[in-house]
């Protein structure tokens, strides 16, 4: 008994430290991981393969998804067989800079909203042992985070590249930041970067 009130308080503290610094460690990969998105090098628009894909895209100006064959497949196994939470249900989503306003629409029945009311993109990843996915959110200045379109799940690095391409060009229309969430629990050699050189690296590396 006299041992386990001795070590208990320093075990609890031990704890709480491997806590904190994780939590550290997570938010400086996040900021790394937006840096990328901002300045560095990421796949195309045109790469990125989720629950909508782009059916017409002009840069920093117009942007439109619609379900295709892909995207059906992908709701249904999302809502169905391997479950991911909250689902991005949308048919198409049309960015429009020249209107100031996103079209969401669903069961043939649109929904028009103002760029003024969100503040931030935010990708968020659910990650296995190998492999994730992203959900892209749009933070609104009050009220719940709304998800829009989930990668297809692959390569950690990869998933990120497309889904940060796609980020990065509604960001641009939008003239709003982009907020990344990096899965902590699952750790894979190499990824994410933990710093910027390794961005730069990365950079580099692509070109």
């Amino acid at each position: 008994m006299y041992l386990i009130n001795v070590v208990g308080p320093f075990a609890l503290i031990a704890v709480l430290i491997i806590i904190v610094v994780g939590v550290c460690l997570r938010q400086r990969r996040n900021h790394v991981l937006e840096e990328l998105i901002k300045h560095g090098q990421v796949a195309s628009v045109a790469a990125f393969r989720g629950t909508l894909a782009v059916a017409e895209s002009r840069p920093d100006f117009f942007l439109r998804l619609c379900k295709d064959a892909d995207g059906r497949r992908l709701q249904f196994q999302y809502r169905w067989l391997t479950g991911v939470g909250r689902q991005a249900v949308f048919d198409e989503v049309t960015f429009d800079c020249s209107r100031r306003s996103i079209e969401f629409t669903r069961n043939k029945k649109p929904t028009i909203t103002s760029f003024s009311e969100f503040s931030a993109i935010r990708m968020r990843e659910i990650a296995g042992k190998h492999a994730s996915i992203w959900h892209v959110e749009l933070v609104p200045y009050r009220g719940r985070r709304l998800l829009f379109l989930t990668s297809e799940r692959g390569d950690r690095q990869t998933s990120f590249e497309r889904t940060g391409a796609m980020a990065r060009a509604i960001s641009a229309i939008m003239c709003i930041p982009v907020q990344v969430v990096v899965d902590g629990k699952t750790w894979t050699p190499g990824w994410p970067p933990k710093n910027s050189i390794a961005v730069s690296e990365h950079t580099e590396n692509s070109h």
